[in-house]
């Protein structure tokens, strides 16, 4: 059972992260908890509210179940067609539990739903999402049946029928950005689920009565720290995956600028939040977004000397974050703290990249 959930549902999240992290920036990016509080509302008391809500779910759903298809013909998976050895009902019983685990955005969305329902007294219009999660469910447990039934154990890959007319980018940062999508998925989706909360929910307050920058500068320093593990991934993608790129010649300036711009790209979702709400000046923002790169990079800086694991990082990350917020609170301009992080973060890697053992 775990080997099915991991091997299949795992896989479903991780290959479409990149599609997951884009529908959260819209969902909760560029839609305010009043927009989502009417939808809510309009699929309860709309006479036909419920049939578009299966009708989205149901898009979701027929998602699932290509992918499902496709990834059980992969030689790769063979070992899937095996599961024809449980007994019927421990098997569709199995296949119920990955069913689930597969809807799991729509499950979370119906909560969400019934809560509202229960808040404004329309709980007996609420029903119809129970029948849909039993069909939904039913359709992904009997299309895995009828896969093992009829299983593909020689699968030849045919040319696609469209081909994409522009050349792959040339370029380092491109790269990178591709692999922390395709193989790090499921680091980059929760880094920016938590950084994305953390703004929004700074912000907010930031916006219940006048205060000055220090508020949004301690809470969005912590939003931008908690992409560490992206970060991380950077680090391990560059010294342990692409290894030949440390013997190419290229100077330290430049590997630093690539590394700065890749991080820069990380961060602009949580600082597109921070705009959307509209708080702050284009100054403040700018500065904010420094402050962020700046720590940021830091840390990074500090994983060509130490390396290691995450888990042993997170005590100096930890105190670094204290003491960034007492310089702070002792207002000091966070120009100045961007700046001086940025500038002592390129000397401290000009010093320490290639020059020690890293440790991985």
């Amino acid at each position: 059972m775990k080997v099915l959930m991991i091997s299949t549902v795992q896989a479903f999240f991780r290959q479409r992260s990149g599609m997951f992290f884009v529908l959260m920036g819209l969902l909760f990016g560029f839609l305010s908890g009043r927009e989502h509080y009417a939808f809510a509302v309009f699929f309860l008391t709309d006479p036909f509210g419920m049939l578009y809500l299966g009708g989205i779910w149901l898009l979701y759903t027929l998602l699932c179940l290509h992918f499902v298809k496709t990834l059980w013909i992969q030689p790769e998976y063979n070992f899937i067609y095996n599961s024809r050895l449980w007994p019927v009902p421990k098997r569709f019983l199995r296949f119920g539990f990955m069913a689930l685990g597969f809807l799991q955005p729509i499950l979370y969305y119906g909560i969400y739903m019934i809560s509202i329902a229960k808040q404004d007294r329309l709980l007996g219009k609420i029903w119809p999402i129970f029948v849909w999660y039993i069909l939904l469910s039913l359709l992904l447990v009997v299309l895995s049946e009828w896969r093992i039934r009829n299983p593909v154990l020689y699968h030849s890959k045919n040319k696609t029928i469209f081909n994409w007319p522009f050349p792959r980018p040339v370029s380092w940062i491109y790269w990178s950005v591709e692999w922390l999508f395709r193989e790090r998925g499921i680091t980059l989706l929760a880094c920016k689920a938590g950084a994305i909360g953390v703004a929004m929910c700074t912000l907010i307050y930031y916006n219940t009565d006048n205060y000055d920058l220090r508020l949004p500068a301690v809470g969005l320093s912590l939003g931008y720290l908690l992409n560490v593990g992206i970060s991380f991934e950077l680090f391990h993608w560059e010294n342990e995956v692409w290894l030949w790129n440390r013997s190419l010649p290229i100077s330290t300036t430049k590997r630093f600028i690539r590394i700065l711009l890749s991080h820069a790209l990380i961060i602009i979702p949580e600082t597109l939040i921070a705009a959307k709400y509209q708080v702050l000046s284009l100054f403040e923002i700018i500065q904010l977004y420094g402050l962020g790169l700046a720590v940021l990079m830091l840390f990074h800086t500090y994983l060509y000397k130490h390396g290691g694991i995450l888990e042993d990082l997170l005590k100096p990350l930890l105190i670094g974050f204290v003491i960034l917020t007492l310089l702070i609170l002792y207002k000091i301009p966070v120009w100045g703290l961007a700046g001086s992080g940025l500038i002592s973060s390129y000397y401290l890697y000009s010093k320490w990249y290639g020059r020690n053992e890293i440790g991985l």
